[in-house]
């Protein structure tokens, strides 16, 4: 019987990843495991943080996901904005000729715009969602993100001008890209506001 992080109701037994039951996710059991080590050893624990902890999917196109959907936001009534871009507008993508995929970054819908979730399909999403997992776990919102310097060209710079757009700030013109670039808002007991 599991009694805290990975403590069993067996003083001296621990008890950590899918054997969990619950998060079966090999990054949180990796953590659990260093963390029942350290116990193990008698070290001085805090608790373990798993919020904003990643899900990833290693397929081709790659597939990733942190924090919230929309559909969760949605049933938990909480007000969101959400910009979408395709990997056709990056510049990186189209040098790989890998512009299958998109970003797609949700935030709240007040003046912070903390970040709620991000997904992402495509080539090295799952290296760009660890930058807006560090973004949730210190509750920053997307201004930060929009002053980072990033690589160019790099697949990173989806998730930046997701942001950009977000704040109206985008180089990125809708009537140039069309439908691969999207915004949209929804408040409970409103439709959605969708808007290229």
């Amino acid at each position: 019987v599991v009694l805290e992080g990975t403590r069993t109701n067996v003083p001296h037994i621990h008890v950590v990843g899918d054997a969990t039951g619950s998060n079966m996710l090999v990054n949180l059991g990796e953590l659990a495991g260093r963390h029942a080590v350290e116990e193990l050893g008698g070290l001085p624990l805090e608790a373990m943080e798993t919020n904003g902890s990643s899900t990833i999917m290693f397929l081709d196109p790659e597939v990733a996901g942190v924090g919230v959907n929309e559909q969760q936001c949605r049933q938990q009534n909480i007000p969101h904005r959400v910009a979408r871009i395709d990997y056709a507008c990056l510049a990186r993508a189209i040098a790989m000729r890998r512009t299958q995929g998109f970003f797609k970054l949700i935030v709240s819908d007040d003046r912070e715009m903390r970040v709620l979730g991000m997904r992402a399909v495509g080539e090295h999403a799952s290296s760009a969602i660890q930058a807006v997992a560090l973004m949730m776990h210190l509750g920053v919102g997307v201004r930060t993100l929009t002053k980072l310097v990033h690589p160019h060209p790099s697949i990173t710079e989806g998730v930046q001008e997701c942001a950009r757009m977000l704040l109206n700030e985008s180089i990125f013109k809708s009537p140039v890209f069309g439908d691969k670039m999207r915004c949209h808002t929804w408040r409970p007991g409103q439709a959605d506001t969708r808007a290229a």
